[in-house]
């Protein structure tokens, strides 16, 4: 299953994501004098199952302070950092100090830009994706340990599969939904993961089959941006009009930032320059200049 990758819609609030529910919760089978005896049976277990000690994951979290790190940082900074880092680097972890590097200077960018062209003010950056979070699909001896160890657990437990749980515990897995009647899990991490690299690593676990984000549906105003040869390409795309369906109408503004100054690109011009092109993902470069 391919997930989009397009924007979510609406003042600042996402449209609800995309998720393996169908239904789960509302399969309940049992009379309901097993409904009275299942709770304690349910608590008695658990209690007596030897809690393990994420090690590794407590690390993670403990260190897991970016919002704090990059405080008075723009939200549009800290998230475009972000996905400019992800370009940068395929370790499991992003590393917090760059991030921050990367969020300061695109935050100065944008206050310049703002500050000249005051009613770009109202357009934001978007998630495409809800951030720390990945859907798994699974099979065979994977699927049985889960079903075992997770089915109505809401935290991280080992679950047996040494490179699953040496994983988990890698990227910080502090939280999961365990859906085993559909062989899926969603699985909650550490903000310093890397989701594209945390989704190939576990595609890469025996049992794994399947690995994907959990991305955002519709449309919206968002910005985009990067830097080269010393200078920043920024494109603010407004955008209204029925947008959880893709939106009518859209506006781009293309502007160019270096240390001197800051110029606004028409339109014409900016589809001639390659610095706008890498600015957005692939396959997106129509959308922004409809």
């Amino acid at each position: 299953m391919q997930l989009s990758h397009r924007c979510v819609s609406g003042p600042g609030m996402p449209e609800p994501s995309r998720r393996l529910r169908h239904g789960v919760r509302a399969l309940r089978p049992f009379p309901r004098i097993a409904l009275a005896i299942f709770p304690p049976l349910l608590g008695a277990f658990l209690g007596i199952m030897p809690k393990p000690v994420f090690a590794e994951a407590s690390e993670v979290l403990a260190v897991d302070s970016l919002a704090a790190r990059r405080a008075g940082i723009s939200s549009d900074a800290n998230l475009l950092a972000q996905r400019i880092h992800l370009g940068e680097t395929g370790e499991l972890l992003m590393d917090e100090r760059r991030l921050g590097e990367i969020a300061r200077e695109i935050d100065q960018v944008l206050t310049r830009i703002r500050s000249r062209y005051p009613e770009t003010a109202e357009v934001a950056a978007r998630s495409r994706y809800r951030p720390a979070a990945l859907l798994l699909t699974v099979e065979g001896d994977l699927l049985d340990a889960i079903a075992k160890r997770w089915d109505g657990a809401s935290e991280a437990r080992l679950t047996g599969v040494a490179e699953f749980d040496e994983l988990n515990a890698r990227l910080g897995l502090h939280a999961l939904e365990s859906m085993p009647l559909i062989a899926s899990v969603i699985m909650h991490f550490s903000a310093r993961a890397n989701l594209h690299a945390a989704r190939q690593a576990y595609l890469a676990v025996d049992g794994v089959v399947g690995a994907e984000l959990d991305a955002y549906l519709g449309d919206g105003p968002d910005i985009a941006v990067t830097k080269a040869s010393g200078r920043w390409f920024v494109m603010m795309r407004k955008a209204w009009g029925d947008c959880p369906s893709g939106c009518l109408h859209s506006e781009t503004s293309f502007f160019v930032v270096d240390h001197k100054q800051v110029e606004r690109v028409d339109r014409q011009r900016a589809e001639g320059m390659a610095g706008f092109r890498s600015a957005v993902p692939p396959g997106d470069w129509p959308k922004w200049i409809e």
